[in-house]
Order: structure tokens, then C-alpha cells, then sequence
């Protein structure tokens, strides 16, 4: 339920709904012949005269009536209304005498029928525009109580609601409009149950129909039955609680504050907008509509957000460059773009008394975009910066946000050079007792602001340049003054701000000192220095901070504007996004609100300029039968505003020039001047009244003259140009540009003259802003303030109201419901839905070519209109020509795809087919190719291999021949000496014998002498000599002996280890001959058995034969007992010879095992025998002279030799024994199926 605060008496006629306007084309539709065929729409008898352009080629006969066609409307009968309903929604008292107050629905504001400006953006269209129309008088407003069958149309409706009973609006006693449903009626008062459960009785005329439950919510206000104040509230309080904050009104974007995070940004919703899933009311909504209607059309396109500060323009601003950014990514240049935003919200928004970002200046960002819609650069223009807020602002306020944040994020070393400090050591930041925001982290501010400078590629060195003049105007704030004499006279006091806004500044402080102090006057050819006063002085040092801090920012615009436009050479169109402050409306209000609200006017007649007269205008010229809709025209401030001589520009800037003119002076001057102009009211104390759009605002004149002047004398800028900093230069060089334009003195005494003023530097500046609006496209989003309390989820109805009426947006509404915004020339919808006539016509003028369209589609008559030279559309008719458009062009595309996919899909496989076929004729040539030089390697490789393998055999061979022939050699030599040596020894022994025996015989010399000769004793030597002798040859054979049984010890030794080593090879040998035997014995004891179970069934085989036999020779009785086995045997071998085969077959086997077994043991009694002679040997029990380590190896191979002969032969006797077997097997078979046959 809506508790709104009250509004005004309820509205007086309205106009048809669309249900009934619905029913009476059907009406008149049923009544024509269904036969006649559809006829083209008639074109009416229309107020204006048919354009120049035109007329030749009109039918003969065609004429146009000479009168006027007159609109019948007749006043509402005055209606008794009660004083407590004459009120705001906001509870404000309503004057007669204030229209603007007044409500929409009831107040009559017709068009002015006067001249344009003399100083106007739209002038030249203006001329223009007349030359065209031919209209005598203005268009006129029809009444808004116009007749409906007789009666008045809000009578009509509320005669059909109370009829229904339906859901009403009714105006309580406490002046608040409130809900509920009409109960009975009684007379002339009619019974209303609240939803509270309170029963009112109240007149109808208190009463406003509501709009049945399921129109509670929509998101188009267009969609409403019925466009009362009442219920347009209570449909957006509905939409904001449910934090849907955007809602449409025609062409224009609701957009309400929420004053906290919602969940409708981010990448996924700009995703869905892209790609067009949702389209729900949104700025990315808007901002899609502008890109695509940029490609289509080829025409600039503009976002105008506008509303009262604190309502969230800056925030609508980004999030549309947001999705434009992202629409046109890819470039690289979205992220620069996006990136302007932070660098110029901290130099030009601050924190005001209802916004905490407030936008102290304006700005429109003019986005370029290549023709594949690619974002290629940027330009920012800029309108105003508010310069007094660097010196002065009221309590609770801030400075522009740049300085908090440089004094609280900046980093040591920064600070060091700098020489800051916190912001409370600063005048200028510490005068308004606000240093923080809740919320805010100035810190973190910092750092944001420093990447976006280096994103958008500013310096290192610009970047220095620009923190230091910040705080050269933060220390410039610092410096004071004392009073030297009873004149008032200053002098600057030698402090710490002086001295370091000196160092920043790049001047001396003698130089700072004398412009601060000081003021040089021309007397004729001699200048004379006059000290400056108190107030003089403070108000020099304030402008010098001042002109610093705004040439500085619109130095740093530069800068961006430079670095955005590198890509500008690949530019199309563009879109631009106009942030402009909003309209403020204070206790106090002075010279920067009177500038702020005059731009406000001026975009708000833009507004209005292109939603409301143009658009009718164009009615009336193409000839459209057209009631037109009254609106709020904001012309008549304008006038007072703009108007020469004697408008508020003109007379302020008159004012100025004069050196004794006074606030006060001013104040009267506009009352003498401008009292007879209904906008402007004066006041007592120097103070005046406008009569603005947004309501009446009442001005303090007190420092006008001073802030319009904006005065910086000519020392201030000599003390710039002296500087010996670049930047402080570049701003002197531009303020003497500046004061050339107007002169062409030289700059010493262009500072002396009046320069232009700051009024008029606005003006300059908005009308080249609304120049170029006016040559884009529009569309607009009016931001709304829900409450002044800066509080989420609360939705005052009196504010929220009071900015609807100021936007006009309800009439927006109305004139897009009855109206027809969407239209195109007959060539331009002949050119995009031509394609869609099924057959031809005869005539192909583009006239024709539409209508048949039109017709075609059954497009109803009373959704469009023809004009002269365009065609008028109501809302989301041409959603339907574009639906239809797209169905055509998709079937096309199908039909064009499908064809072109079967031609492609021939086209591929016959190329297909000769490329397979070719293919595989060069594999296959290829593969013989590659074939052949591998069968030509192969062979290659072969003959290498043979010839290799041979030469590495022969060489092997060789070096193995050379070696045992050289080993061969050498013990045979070895051998030969050996056996040589013994031989020559015993030659030796044999000859000495035979010659010590021959010398005995021949000298007879007895043997105990020829022994003892032979020892070595002569009877001529002595005897102790010789004994001597003896006794060392003794004791050098007993060492001898010594050392040979030291060495026999250790020969000992070893060849007792060596038997230890031998034995227990041997006896390793013995164990592994014992198995190896015993599996030799296991398997002839096998194949013993195997013999034998085969001999057994032989011999089973044979007494099977036995009886049969035994009964045949039993015929002879006797000789029964006299056989012998053998004899018997033999019998049975003759009568059965596959018996005697079989016999003879198993004694074979027999003999060849007894034979395995025979050899087995002979072999084996040899081998035990010459292991055992070895072991006898090894030992030393049996002499010889051979080798038994070389013996025990002959061994061993023979050994092996033998086992491996002996076993490949008891395998092949296993075979053959398994044969036989077999084949005595099949002979038994054979004969036992003989002997079962017979």
C-alpha cells in the first residue's frame, strides 16, 4: 500500500486508455465492407502547409484546406475543492501565482509564441525550422478536460470505476494519498475501505482510479492503465524496495539511487544485455541501444544522465562506460577509458552536505568507435570547475578528494620531497571540520589513483609535477599575515608554509612575499608599489591557489585527452556520456549554485527541445493529426537568464566591470531591471528568487562580483612566469593567452585589463557542450534522489515527486503513449522492409512500396501514420517490422546456407575424389620408389654384413691361430729345454761316472781315497784351514737350508690349502657325478619299467591267444602235456604273425635297455675309477709325472661329452620304444577286429 504524502486536487481530464481506443478501431472496422480491399491511409487535412521539397511531385488534384483544423475543448466546470487538498506531496503549500508548483495534470502551460535568443546552441535550426513550417499561430495546447461522448473524459473513467467498484486512490484527511476499494455509493459521496481496514466517505472528485494489481510493478510506465501521480509512485516505491531501481517512461531511463551495493552489475548481466537474453529497463539497456543504433544509422549518439546532486549520475556514468567498454573491447584502449574516471573523480568531486562524491564540474566524454565498433580513443570536454572549494566551503563539506588522499596514501619518500604532512596541519583542508568520510579509505584511494595515471600513460615525471603543485597550494593556505599598521597593511609572516610553498612553486620567498603583499599601480609612465590590506592580501593568496588548482586540472584533461587520442586516425562515430553537476538547492545559495542551475536549465530546454517540441513540431509539419501535450517550458528562465541587455549574464557581467559597483549594487540593479519578468522575484538584503524548473531558489548576491571577476593581479602572474618549474610557467603563459584574446597589449598590461569573465567563460563553454549534443542522437536517463537523508530502502514521496514533475517525465509518458516515436522516411522503410513483399507491385515509389508492406504485415492502421515524407510509428511497432525483418533474413540466410553448404559439399567431394585418386597414385609410386631402395639397401646391407662377418671371422681366426701357436710354442719350447736339461744332466752324471771310474781303474786308487779327495781334503793342506773352512761352507749351507725350509714352510702351506680347495671340489664333482648318475639310473629304471609293463601286455595279449589255441589242439589229447612252452610259443608265433611281430618288437626294446644299461655301468665304473686315481695322485699315494689339475678337467669334459651323447640316445630310445608300443597297439586292434569278424 502507498502512504504518499499528498498531492495537489486530483487531475483533471485524462485521456483515452489504450482498451478503449482499441475498441473503437474494431468498432469501426466491423462496420466496413469485408470485401473492400484496404485502403491506404488517408493522409489528414493538416495545420501546416506541405514542404517545398514535396510539392512537385504530388498527384494533380491534390489541395489542402486553407483553414485551420480546430481542436474542440471546452473549460472544466469549476469544482469545489476543499483548502487541506491544495498540497504538495511533500506537504508544501501550492500558490496560484507559482505554475511550476502547481500539478502537471492541471497546470496549462502553453508554448511561448517568442523569438529565439539572440545567443542560442539551437538557433540556426531554430531559423530553420521557421523557414520550413508554415504554421500561422504557435500550436496550440489542447484542454485537458476535452469531451468524451458528451462528458468529460476523467468523469467518464471515474463513472466506469465507481460503477466496477473498482481500486481507487483517495486523498485522506492528513493530505496523503492512500488505497482502496470503493464499497458502495451513496449519492454523491462514495464509501472506501482502506487497507488499514478504515471505512472514508468522500466525494468522487477526491478520487483517482488506480491500476488493477497485475499492473503493480511494470517496468514501463507506459504500460499503466491509468498516469496519475498516485499510482506512478507507488509503482516505482514497489520497485525500489524490491531493489529493481531502473524503470522506463517512454524513451527515458528511471534510474533511483539505492544508495547501496545491488546485485545487477558485473559480467554476467553485461553478458546477457549483449547478447540480448534479458531487457529489462537498465543503463546497460540504454547504453546497448545507443552502440546499435551507431552501427546501423551511422549517427553520433549522446547519454544524457541529469538529476539533482546526490541522485547517482556519476555512478550511472561509469557503469555505461562500463558496458560500452565492453562492447567495444579488444582494442586495448577500454581499460584507459574506464580508467579517466578515477583520476577525475578525485580532482573534481568532493564531498558536499547531500552527496559525498559530488561532481563539482562537468564533463561529457565523447567515446570514439571504429566501424567494426571497436573503441579507438577518447576526448574529455569539461565545463566548470568550481574553484572556490579549494579556499572555502561551508562545515561538514570536503576539498576535492585528490588532497585527502595525497596526504594519507603517499608514500614516505614522496612526502619527504614533498614536505607533506596530515591534512589537519592544512588551512584549507581543516576549516570545514571534515577530514574523513565513513566508509572511505583515502589511503587505498591513492593507490588506485596512481595506477590509473600510469594506465593511461602520464609520466613519472608529469605525475611529480602534478602532486607538486598540490602541495604548493595546500602550503599556500598555510601562509599568514599580520596587521603593520593602523591602515590595515600587511606583511607576510616567515613561516614553514611560505618557505616551502616557495621551494614547491620554484621562487624565491622575497617573490612570493611580493606578490602576496603587494600591488603595483600605473601612475602614467611610473608604476607605484601599494601594500595590500588584510583582506586584499588573503584574497590574493586565495586566487593565486585557486588559478593554480584550475589550470592544473584542465592541464591534466590535456594530458588524458592526449594519451586517449593516439588511436583517433581509425575513428567512425562516437558515443558520448554527459555527467554534469545536478541542480542544487541550498540554505544558502550563492554564485556557484546560480552557474550550476543555469546549466541545469539549459539541459533541462534540451530535454524538452527534443522530447517534446521537436517531436510535435514534426507532427504538425508532416501532417499528422496530432492533440498536442502540454509541458513544462522552461523558455521564460532561460530569457532571464540569457537575454541582452537585460538579462541576469549580461547585467552581472555589466556590474562587474564597474571598480565601485558592490554586491548590493548588483542586488538592486536586478530588481530595477527585472521586476516585471515573472521568473524573478526580488528580495530584502541583497538576495533574489528564480523561478527555475526544479522550483523556486532563492540567491545570496554577497560575493558575485568578486567570484565572477575571478581577479589575479599581475604580480601573481609574474610570480609564475619567474618560476623556474615548467608547469607554473605553462599556467602564466596560458592566463596572458587568455587576457590577449581580448587585447593585444603586451602581458604587462594585459593583467591590468578586464579579462573575460567567469560567467561568461560558462557560457562559452555550455553552448559548445549543447552544440555538440545537438548534433547526436539522445538518450536520457533521469536520476532520482529517493530521500535527503542518504539512507537505503527509504523512499520519500515528496522528494521523489518533486524531481518526477521538475524532469517532466510524466509527460514524457503521455506523449509517448498517444504519441508516435519511432519514424522513418518513406525511402528509408522502403529501402530495409521492401524485401519483405511477397509479390510485386505495379508502382515502386517508396510511398507505395511501405504501405504495402504495411498492409501486407497487417499492421493496424491505428498503430502508424504517413506523413508527408516519413512514416510515424507507435511504441514497439517497429519491434515487429524488425522481428519480421529478422525471420525473412534468417530464412534466407538458411536457404543461402543450405544451398551454399550442398554446392560446397560437391565441390568438396569431387575434390575430394580426384585428390584420393591422385594421392594414390604418387603413394603408390612413392611406395615402389622407397620399395626398391630398401630392397637395394637390403641387399647392400647384406653383402656388407657377408663381407664384414667374414673379414671379423678370418681376423679372430687369425689372432686366435697366432696365440695358440705362439702358446703352443712356447710350452713346447719350455718342454724341450726342460726335458733337454735332464737329458744333458744325465749325459753329464753318466760321463763323470765313467770317467771317475776309468781314472780308478787307471790309477788304482782305492775308493775311501777317492772319496776323500772327492770331499775336498788334501794332505797338503792344513788341517785347521781346512777345517776353518769347512766349518763356514757348514754354517752358510745351514743358512741355506734355513731359508730353503722357511720357503718349503710356505710351499707347504699352500698346497695344503690348494688340497683343502681340491678335496672339496672333488668332492662337489662326486655329489654332482652321484646325481647326475642316479637321474641317469632313474630314468633307465623308468624306461626297465616301461619295458616291462609293455612286455606284460604283451604277454596278456598272448594268453588272450593262448585258449582259443589250447581249445583247437585239444582235438589231439595226448600230445597236450608232451609241448613245451617254446614249442607252444613258436605255434602261436606261426598261426599269428602280428604276434610274432610284436615279440620280436619287445625283444628289441629289451636289448636296446639292457644295452643303455650295460653302457651306463661301464661308464660309470671308469669314470669312478679315474676319479679315484686322480684323488690317489693329487695326494701323492701313486707317483707320475702328469698333471692331475689338467687331467681332472679332461675329466670333467669327457664327462660331459658322454652324459649329453647318453642322453640324446636314451631320448630317441624313449621315442622309439613309445612307437613300437603304438604299433603293436594297432596291430593288436587289427588283429582283434579280424578275429571278431571271423
Amino acid at each position: 500500500m502507498l502512504s504518499a504524502a499528498a498531492v495537489m486536487a486530483p487531475a483533471a481530464a485524462t485521456q483515452k486508455s489504450s482498451l478503449e481506443v482499441l475498441l473503437e478501431t474494431i468498432k469501426k472496422r466491423d462496420e466496413q465492407p469485408k470485401d473492400a480491399p484496404p485502403a491506404l491511409p488517408a493522409r489528414p487535412t493538416c495545420r501546416g502547409r506541405l514542404p517545398t521539397t514535396r510539392r512537385p511531385s504530388l498527384p494533380a488534384g491534390f489541395k489542402l484546406e486553407n483553414g485551420m483544423t480546430t481542436v474542440a475543448a471546452v473549460e472544466t466546470a469549476p469544482v469545489d475543492r476543499k483548502p487541506d487538498v491544495e498540497k504538495d506531496i511533500a506537504g508544501l503549500e501550492t500558490k496560484e501565482e507559482k505554475p511550476v508548483k502547481g500539478c502537471i495534470f492541471g497546470t496549462k502551460r502553453k508554448f511561448h509564441n517568442a523569438e529565439a535568443l539572440e545567443e542560442s546552441p539551437y538557433v540556426d535550426k531554430f531559423h530553420e525550422r521557421k523557414g520550413m513550417t508554415g504554421c500561422k499561430d504557435p500550436p496550440s495546447v489542447s484542454s485537458a478536460t476535452a469531451k468524451l461522448n458528451g462528458k468529460p473524459a476523467r468523469t467518464y473513467v471515474m463513472d466506469y470505476v465507481l460503477q466496477k467498484k473498482l481500486r481507487v486512490w483517495c486523498s485522506s484527511p492528513n493530505a496523503k494519498w492512500e488505497l482502496g476499494q470503493i464499497q458502495s455509493i451513496s449519492g454523491d459521496d462514495a464509501e472506501i475501505l482502506l487497507a488499514s481496514g478504515e471505512v472514508l466517505t468522500m466525494s468522487p472528485e477526491r478520487l483517482l482510479p488506480a491500476n488493477p494489481d497485475v499492473l503493480d510493478g511494470v517496468d514501463d510506465l507506459i504500460q499503466m492503465s491509468y498516469l496519475n501521480e498516485p499510482s506512478v509512485l507507488y509503482n516505482l516505491q514497489m520497485r525500489y524496495s524490491r531493489d529493481l531501481i531502473y524503470t522506463k517512461a517512454g524513451p527515458v531511463l528511471i534510474a533511483i539511487n539505492p544508495l547501496k551495493e545491488v546485485p545487477l552489475y558485473g559480467k554476467a548481466s553485461i553478458m546477457q544485455y549483449k547478447q540480448k537474453i534479458k531487457d529489462d529497463p537498465h543503463v546497460y539497456a540504454v547504453a546497448d541501444l545507443a552502440f546499435n543504433e551507431m552501427l546501423r544509422d551511422g549517427i553520433n549518439q549522446s547519454i544524457i544522465i541529469s538529476g539533482e546532486s546526490g541522485a547517482g549520475k556519476t555512478e550511472t556514468a561509469k557503469i555505461a562506460m562500463q558496458y560500452l567498454a565492453a562492447l567495444g573491447g579488444a582494442s586495448g584502449m577500454e581499460s584507459e577509458v574506464l580508467q579517466t574516471n578515477v583520476i577525475l573523480e578525485a580532482l573534481g568531486n568532493a564531498k558536499t552536505s547531500r552527496n559525498h562524491n559530488s561532481s563539482r564540474f562537468g564533463k561529457l566524454i565523447e567515446i570514439h568507435f571504429s566501424e567494426t565498433g571497436k573503441m579507438c580513443g577518447a576526448k574529455i570536454q569539461t565545463c566548470k570547475l568550481s574553484q572556490s572549494r579549494v579556499v572555502q566551503r561551508a562545515q561538514g563539506e570536503r576539498s576535492y578528494h585528490i588532497f585527502y588522499q595525497l596526504c594519507s596514501g603517499a608514500p614516505l619518500l614522496l612526502k619527504k620531497k614533498l614536505f607533506l604532512k596530515s591534512a589537519n596541519d592544512y588551512n584549507y583542508l581543516k576549516q570545514s571540520n571534515c577530514l574523513r568520510i565513513d566508509g572511505v579509505d583515502d589511503s587505498k584511494k591513492f593507490t588506485v589513483l596512481v595506477d590509473a595515471l600510469d594506465t593511461i600513460q602520464i609520466s613519472k615525471d608529469d605525475q611529480m609535477k602534478l602532486f607538486s603543485m598540490l602541495a604548493a597550494v595546500l602550503w599556500l593556505g598555510n601562509i599568514s599575515f599580520s596587521v603593520v599598521d593602523t591602515e590595515n597593511h600587511v606583511e607576510v609572516i616567515s613561516n614553514e608554509g611560505l618557505a616551502t610553498a616557495a621551494k614547491l612553486l620554484g621562487c624565491t620567498a622575497n617573490q612570493l612575499v611580493t606578490a602576496m603583499s603587494t600591488r603595483k599601480i600605473r601612475a602614467g609612465n611610473d608604476s607605484i608599489v601599494k601594500k595590500l590590506t588584510l583582506t586584499q592580501a588573503i584574497d590574493a593568496r586565495d586566487a593565486l591557489a585557486k588559478s593554480i588548482y584550475a589550470h592544473l586540472f584542465d592541464w591534466i584533461v590535456e594530458q588524458i585527452n592526449h594519451s586517449l587520442g593516439t588511436g583517433r586516425q581509425c575513428t567512425w562515430r562516437s558515443i558520448s556520456i554527459l555527467d554534469i553537476y545536478g541542480f542544487e538547492c541550498f540554505n544558502k545559495n550563492g554564485f556557484e549554485q546560480f552557474c550550476i542551475n543555469y546549466a541545469n536549465e539549459r539541459l533541462q530546454q534540451h530535454f524538452n527541445r527534443h522530447l517534446f517540441k521537436l517531436q510535435q513540431e514534426e507532427y504538425l509539419e508532416e501532417g499528422i493529426d496530432w492533440a498536442s501535450v502540454e509541458f513544462v517550458d522552461n523558455t521564460d528562465c532561460l530569457s532571464l537568464f540569457e537575454k541582452k541587455p537585460l538579462g541576469l549574464l549580461s547585467l552581472l557581467d555589466e556590474e562587474s566591470t564597474f571598480p565601485k559597483a558592490t554586491d548590493l549594487s548588483f542586488a538592486n540593479k536586478l530588481k530595477h531591471q527585472l521586476s516585471g519578468n515573472s521568473c524573478f522575484k526580488g528580495e530584502q538584503e541583497g538576495a533574489f528568487k528564480i523561478c527555475h524548473y526544479a522550483g523556486e531558489v532563492t540567491y545570496n548576491t554577497a560575493g558575485f562580483l568578486e567570484k565572477n571577476r575571478d581577479p589575479l593581479h599581475s604580480e601573481s602572474i609574474q610570480l609564475l612566469a619567474s618560476c623556474k618549474f615548467e608547469l607554473p610557467k605553462h599556467f602564466a603563459s596560458v592566463m596572458v593567452a587568455d587576457s590577449q584574446n581580448k587585447s593585444n597589449l603586451s602581458w604587462h598590461s594585459v593583467v591590468d585589463t578586464q579579462k573575460q569573465s567567469v560567467v561568461t567563460k560558462f557560457k562559452v563553454q555550455l553552448f559548445k557542450l549543447m552544440q555538440q549534443l545537438e548534433s547526436t542522437t539522445p538518450h536520457f536517463i533521469r536520476c532520482i534522489q529517493p530521500n535527503g537523508k542518504q539512507r537505503p530502502r527509504l523512499f520519500e514521496h515528496d522528494i521523489v515527486l518533486h524531481q518526477l514533475k521538475c524532469c517532466g517525465v510524466l509527460e514524457v509518458v503521455r506523449i509517448s503513449r498517444t504519441g508516435y516515436p519511432t519514424r522513418m522516411t518513406h525511402q528509408q522503410f522502403a529501402e530495409r522492409y521492401g524485401f519483405l513483399l511477397l509479390r510485386s507491385i505495379a508502382s515502386q515509389d517508396p510511398l507505395s512500396v511501405s504501405i504495402a508492406v504495411l498492409q501486407q504485415l497487417n499492421i493496424p492502421p491505428e498503430m502508424y501514420q504517413v506523413g508527408y515524407t516519413k512514416l510515424f510509428f507507435r511504441t514497439g511497432k517497429v519491434a515487429a517490422l524488425e522481428n519480421a525483418r529478422k525471420q525473412m533474413l534468417h530464412g534466407t540466410l538458411c536457404i543461402q546456407k543450405h544451398f551454399r553448404a550442398l554446392h560446397s559439399r560437391q565441390t568438396y567431394q569431387g575434390v575430394k575424389k580426384g585428390a584420393i585418386t591422385l594421392q594414390t597414385f604418387i603413394r603408390g609410386e612413392r611406395t615402389r620408389i622407397h620399395f626398391d631402395n630398401l630392397v637395394k639397401r637390403w641387399r647392400a646391407a647384406v653383402l656388407i654384413q657377408k663381407y664384414t662377418r667374414r673379414r671379423l671371422a678370418a681376423t679372430m681366426f687369425n689372432d686366435q691361430l697366432k696365440h695358440i701357436i705362439l702358446l703352443q710354442s712356447v710350452m713346447r719350447g719350455c718342454l724341450a729345454r726342460r726335458k733337454y736339461k735332464c737329458l744333458q744332466n744325465e749325459k753329464e752324471s753318466k760321463a763323470s761316472r765313467n770317467k771317475l771310474q776309468d781314472h780308478i781303474r787307471k790309477n788304482n786308487i782305492s775308493e775311501p781315497r777317492m772319496c776323500h779327495e772327492t770331499n775336498g781334503h788334501y794332505p797338503h793342506q792344513p788341517v785347521v784351514t781346512e777345517l776353518e773352512g769347512r766349518i763356514s761352507k757348514a754354517e752358510a749351507a745351514l743358512r741355506d737350508k734355513e731359508d730353503e725350509n722357511v720357503l718349503l714352510k710356505q710351499q707347504l702351506e699352500q698346497y695344503e690349502r690348494k688340497w683343502s680347495e681340491y678335496e672339496a671340489k672333488m668332492k662337489s664333482m662326486e655329489e654332482a657325478w652321484k646325481r647326475q648318475l642316479s637321474s641317469l639310473q632313474l630314468s633307465l629304471v623308468a624306461a626297465k619299467k616301461s619295458l616291462t609293463s609293455d612286455e606284460v601286455a604283451a604277454r596278456a595279449t598272448r594268453t588272450d591267444f593262448t585258449p582259443a589255441h589250447a581249445q583247437y589242439d585239444s582235438e589231439d589229447t595226448l600230445s597236450t602235456g608232451t609241448r613245451t612252452p617254446e614249442v607252444i610259443e613258436s605255434r602261436h608265433h606261426n598261426h599269428h604273425p602280428e604276434a610274432k611281430v610284436s615279440a620280436g618288437n619287445s625283444d628289441r626294446r629289451v636289448n636296446a635297455v639292457n644295452h643303455l644299461a650295460k653302457e651306463f655301468e661301464d661308464r660309470r665304473q671308469v669314470f669312478e675309477d679315474d676319479a679315484g686315481f686322480l684323488v690317489a695322485v693329487r695326494s701323492g699315494q701313486v707317483g707320475s709325472h702328469m698333471n692331475p689339475d689338467e687331467e681332472l678337467r679332461k675329466l670333467k669334459d669327457r664327462f660331459a661329452t658322454w652324459k649329453k651323447d647318453y642322453k640324446s640316445r636314451l631320448k630317441e630310445t624313449k621315442v622309439n620304444l613309445q612307437k613300437v608300443s603304438t604299433h603293436d597297439e594297432k596291430s593288436r586292434k587289427r588283429w582283434w577286429g579280424k578275429k571278431s569278424s571271423k
